[in-house]
C-alpha cells in the first residue's frame, strides 16, 4: 500500500503551506529543492523484506518539479521515512543503509532526470544529512550521465576516504578527468547544514558547515567546463552502472533532511543576502546551531 506523504503527516496538519507560503529565501536559479516534509510517496514493503515506510517517490518543490523514484527493482534495500528525528527538532528525514567504501551490495538510491538541462560551472548547494563512520559514502551527485562510462561531468559531495571526513568533487570531462575537488575536511556524526559553493570557471571550490568556512583547500584544480546536468542521484552515484562496477559501489548510508541546488554562487556573507536567508530557514527549520544569525 502507498502513503502520498505531500501535504498530511499523522494529526492531519499540512506539511508545505509554511515553506510555500512564507517563501523562506529567494527563488532566482533555484534548480532543485527536496525535503524530507513534503512530496514523499511512502510504500509498506515490510512483507518483502523492506519497511513500512519504503520511499517510492521523492518530489522536487522548485517549479522543476522532478519525480526521484528507485534505481533498482528490489524493495528489500529501500530509503526508508523517519517521520520524526529527534536531533532536527522532530522533522523527518529519509534513511539509507548503505556500506561504503568498496562494497558492492546494493543499497537502493533514488534518481530523478531533469526536464530540462542546465548549466552548473558555478553553483550554491546545501544538504541538511547525518552521516555515520563509514568511508566513501555518497549522498549525492548531481551529473550530465547516472554511469561513470560516458562522464559524469558534474558535482559529488561525499564522506572521504577517511571515515571522519567529507569532500567534494566537480567533474569536468569524462569518467574523473578533468576536476577540481577538495582536501578531505574533519565531520563529526551529527546533522548539519553542509554547504558547498564552486566555480569551475575560475578553479575554486568552497566547502562550508553550519555557515563556517572549513577553510579546505583544493587537491585538484581544472577549469575545463562541465557537461549540463540532466540527473540527480540521492543515496549514491554512478547508479547506473552494472552492480560490481567502480562507480556503482558507493551508496550512502545516513540521512538527509533536505537538499537545495542554484546554479549560481550565493554571496560571501552569512549575515546579509540569498545565503544567509536559506542558511537562516535551513537552521530554524531544524533547530540546529550555526553561524546564521537571526534564526
Amino acid at each position: 500500500m502507498k502513503y502520498i506523504v505531500t501535504t498530511f503527516l499523522g494529526i492531519g496538519l499540512p506539511l508545505i503551506s509554511l515553506s510555500a507560503e512564507t517563501k523562506p529565501f529567494p527563488k532566482e536559479n533555484l534548480r532543485l529543492w527536496l525535503m524530507a516534509d513534503a512530496g514523499i510517496t511512502t510504500e509498506d514493503n515490510s512483507k518483502e523484506g523492506g519497511s513500512e515506510t519504503d520511499v517510492a517517490q521523492w518530489t522536487d518543490q522548485s517549479a522543476g518539479g522532478i519525480e526521484l523514484t528507485p534505481a533498482y527493482k528490489s524493495t528489500k534495500t529501500r530509503p526508508s521515512l523517519v517521520r520524526k528525528v529527534p536531533e532536527i527538532g522532530g522533522k523527518p528525514a529519509l534513511q539509507f543503509s548503505g556500506k561504503g567504501g568498496s562494497n558492492f551490495e546494493i543499497t537502493d538510491a533514488l534518481i530523478g532526470r531533469f526536464k530540462t538541462s542546465f548549466d552548473l560551472n558555478r553553483g550554491t548547494v546545501f544538504l541538511v544529512t547525518s552521516m555515520p563512520f563509514i568511508p566513501i559514502i555518497s549522498p549525492m551527485t548531481l551529473s550530465a550521465t547516472a554511469d561513470s562510462k560516458t562522464g559524469r561531468g558534474g558535482l559529488g559531495i561525499r564522506r572521504g576516504g577517511k571515515s571522519d571526513s567529507w569532500f567534494c568533487v566537480h567533474y569536468g570531462g569524462p569518467g574523473n578527468g578533468k576536476k577540481i575537488q577538495s582536501h578531505e575536511s574533519k565531520l563529526d556524526t551529527k546533522f548539519h547544514i553542509l554547504t558547498v559553493r564552486f566555480d569551475k570557471h575560475k578553479s575554486e571550490l568552497e566547502m562550508i558547515v553550519d555557515g563556517r568556512q572549513t577553510g579546505t583547500k583544493l587537491r585538484d584544480e581544472s577549469t575545463l567546463p562541465l557537461d549540463p546536468i540532466n540527473f540527480i542521484q540521492v543515496g549514491g552515484h554512478g547508479i547506473l552502472d552494472p552492480p560490481g562496477d567502480p562507480g556503482a559501489e558507493w551508496f550512502f548510508n545516513g540521512k538527509i533532511a533536505e537538499i537545495i541546488v542554484f546554479d549560481r554562487i550565493l554571496g560571501d556573507d552569512p549575515k546579509a543576502g540569498p545565503f544567509s536567508e536559506v542558511g537562516k530557514y535551513l537552521q530554524k527549520k531544524y533547530s540546529l546551531s550555526g553561524n546564521f544569525p537571526g534564526s
